[in-house]
């Protein structure tokens, strides 16, 4: 992206087509950064040496996807054109893969080659949200049609599993980053837990056996839980819903 500098004070106002990074002011409440953007940001995605964040914007026509640099301030352009509409990106945990979904594939992306590397095919009417397992070769994907999709790429571009746990639309999924568990929130207004074990023995498939059902979200409107993630090290889970609420399982 080409970048403009402005200096306003003693803070620089680096600007492109995109996007605009503010440096923020010491005590301003602990804010260190403040980037803002052409159109809605719709997700984002931390890569995991912390160096780097993905964003996405569903509205914008020409730059659906931006990986902010967060050491040297700049922004980049990873697609001149998007292929399908997108809704999530993801890191790949330790290789320069970059992970792509969109209403019906999973485009994995080599960011050195600047090459697609592989095209996962979810089966599915319109997908929703995507986790990536932290050891890298798995993927789940949800849907709005209530489904999840386990891809093992160890063994095929196609599911290796499809789950119908949730009784309407699939909203966020998360893998537990120490543990073999992973969760998937729904507008059903459930949390669902469930023991995803991958062996490093390619020969032994993943396993997967659903262990608890949460609900603690109140229905109300046509959203349900949101959002959910695992706490880094400890058995928690934390939900988001359209309720308004956040939840601790523990």
């Amino acid at each position: 992206a080409v970048v403009s500098t402005q200096s306003t004070g003693s803070r620089e106002v680096k600007e492109c087509d995109t996007c605009t990074w503010y440096p923020v002011s010491e005590g301003e409440e602990g804010l260190k950064l403040k980037i803002t953007h052409s159109h809605t940001v719709s997700s984002l995605a931390w890569h995991a040496s912390g160096k780097y964040l993905a964003v996405t914007m569903r509205d914008s026509p020409s730059c659906a996807v931006l990986i902010h640099n967060i050491q040297t301030g700049t922004s980049q352009k990873p697609f001149n054109k998007s292929k399908g509409l997108v809704q999530q990106v993801a890191f790949h945990p330790n290789k320069p893969f970059f992970f792509v979904l969109s209403q019906r594939y999973v485009r994995v992306y080599n960011l050195v080659k600047q090459a697609m590397v592989r095209k996962l095919v979810c089966g599915v009417k319109w997908a929703s949200c995507m986790a990536v397992h932290p050891k890298g070769d798995n993927v789940i994907v949800g849907s709005y049609d209530k489904s999840l999709i386990w891809f093992d790429m160890d063994l095929s571009t196609k599911p290796y599993k499809s789950l119908q746990q949730h009784k309407k639309a699939v909203r966020d999924v998360c893998f537990h980053p120490r543990l073999p568990l992973y969760s998937s929130v729904s507008d059903d207004c459930s949390a669902i837990v469930t023991h995803g074990m991958v062996y490093d023995d390619l020969v032994k498939n993943p396993l997967i056996v659903p262990v608890k059902v949460l609900r603690a979200h109140k229905a109300g409107s046509k959203y349900g839980v949101l959002s959910n993630v695992f706490h880094p090290n400890q058995p928690w889970l934390f939900t988001g819903g359209a309720d308004g609420d956040i939840w601790l399982y523990v």
